[in-house]
């Protein structure tokens, strides 16, 4: 059974019982109660009064919902939730919006403010979180899914700037967090792992990733699980890839010494091309597949 507050069960019970112009009254009267409530909302908005301003807009949504002003108290409701930090709140509220009110001009802004309560429901500072393995950027994820989605549906909306601008904030932020991965498996020598996540990285951050240090990392890692022939072809796209460096200068030597270790390890019989365990990575290659790749999106 649905629960009506006092005000609200007192205007229905006046509408039934009232004649036509008695309910026109009622009707005026509580169309200016509304007005007046989202007028308080909106100075106690502006002013910092961030909780008040909060319960005169809920007020305003407690009113029939066919009066025009409750399409702007639910919006602003919404920025309320936001600036007290209520961010799980605003984000429901600001879908209900964009769901109710899907013709709105006003549309744009709630599904951007959407993608701005997920961001900010994300870890501020990625270095002084738990252990890598505790860390839970889901929030991030879902603010850059929204982002996209807003971008690729209003390309030319008016907080269009501000959106990319968070979309790379985001990647930003999942790219340090890929880096923090990578370095947890490479200081404790766990070279399958560090493979992997720099293969993964490579996949999902190719314009961030591809850095003259991780692919030093790849031919280290491949020469310490035995992957010697990929070590090889490491250094080569090494040459290619940094050929004013003193890893370029390196890479004749490095290519010359693997592939003798290489002879050497055919002449005793041993297969030593592949670790143990390849990564699911490992034939997609995409360290040699950078080349071509486009940046996040």
């Amino acid at each position: 059974m649905i629960a009506f507050s006092s005000k609200l069960l007192a205007f229905a019970l006046l509408v039934a019982l009232l004649p036509a112009c008695g309910a026109a009254t009622v009707a005026k009267t509580a169309r200016a109660e509304a007005e007046q409530d989202y007028l308080d909302g909106m100075e106690h908005l502006a002013g910092g009064g961030l909780i008040e301003a909060e319960q005169d807009f809920a007020k305003v949504l407690k009113l029939p919902s066919y009066l025009s002003v409750t399409e702007l108290a639910r919006l602003r409701l919404g920025d309320a939730q936001f600036h007290q930090h209520k961010y799980d709140e605003s984000i429901e509220t600001y879908l209900a919006f964009a769901q109710r009110h899907d013709q709105s001009e006003n549309v744009p802004y709630a599904l951007y403010m959407v993608a701005r309560a997920y961001f900010e429901l994300a870890p501020s500072d990625l270095w002084f979180m738990p252990p890598v393995e505790e860390l839970d950027l889901t929030a991030v994820q879902q603010a850059r899914i929204h982002l996209e989605r807003f971008l690729r549906q209003y390309p030319r909306s008016r907080f269009a700037t501000e959106a990319m601008a968070l979309r790379e904030k985001c990647i930003d932020t999942q790219w340090a967090h890929s880096l923090y991965v990578i370095n947890f498996y490479w200081k404790r020598d766990n070279w399958l792992g560090a493979v992997f996540r720099i293969h993964q990285a490579m996949q999902q951050f190719p314009t961030r990733a591809q850095t003259e240090q991780s692919f030093l990392r790849l031919a280290t890692a491949y020469e310490q699980l035995k992957w010697r022939s990929r070590a090889v072809e490491m250094w080569q796209y090494l040459q290619k890839r940094f050929p004013d460096t003193g890893t370029a200068r390196r890479a004749p030597a490095e290519i010359a010494r693997l592939e003798g270790v290489i002879r050497e390890a055919k002449k005793r019989g041993e297969p030593a091309e592949m670790p143990a365990e390849p990564p699911p990575t490992a034939a997609l290659k995409p360290e040699l597949a950078a080349d071509t790749a486009v940046e996040e999106g």
